[in-house]
């Protein structure tokens, strides 16, 4: 044997390798890629549950008081005409809701934005702030606890229903 022969079997060997890796590589990222979107398909739904849950407790703590439903009730007509101490409960019951849109947001931050779930707070949060005492409410009281970017969104809301009841 020649060692032009020996040399031209090592390079077929050579590329037979890089190829065999390069598909093994392949399938390797394949896979990844799918655990991840299983991943991010577990983290969305986890969200959604979350967010039912923090839905359902609000509304049936306000469902099993009748004071608190008849302070809710009139909140969403005027926030500003409750008596200090309703205001005090609307503004708990309000801050609950809307930490509840805030959560929902906070979890797609991390690479699980959702358009469903972002539809569907944009919406929600408008048919909440649609009630003049809310958006009364969310113009008068500190807004501490949430993201520049969630009260932007709510700001937003709130001035696209303004806009359009003018």
């Amino acid at each position: 044997m020649n060692w032009e022969a020996i040399s031209t079997i090592a390079e077929i060997v050579g590329a037979t390798a890089v190829v065999i890796s390069l598909i093994y590589l392949a399938t390797q990222i394949r896979q990844n890629n799918r655990q991840v979107e299983e991943q991010v398909r577990a983290l969305r739904l986890q969200a959604y549950d979350t967010a039912g849950a923090d839905f359902s407790a609000l509304r049936l703590h306000i469902s099993g008081s009748p004071q608190l439903s008849s302070v809710w009730r009139r909140a969403k007509d005027s926030y500003r005409a409750l008596e200090p101490d309703e205001q005090a409960q609307a503004n708990e019951l309000l801050h609950e809701l809307m930490w509840a849109y805030q959560n929902i947001l906070s979890r797609m931050e991390d690479g699980t934005a959702d358009e469903v779930l972002w539809k569907l707070a944009d919406t929600n949060i408008g048919y909440w702030m649609g009630n003049r005492g809310f958006r009364e409410w969310w113009r008068t009281e500190q807004k501490t606890p949430y993201t520049d970017e969630f009260e932007s969104l709510v700001d937003s809301v709130c001035s696209r229903i303004e806009n359009v009841k003018t």
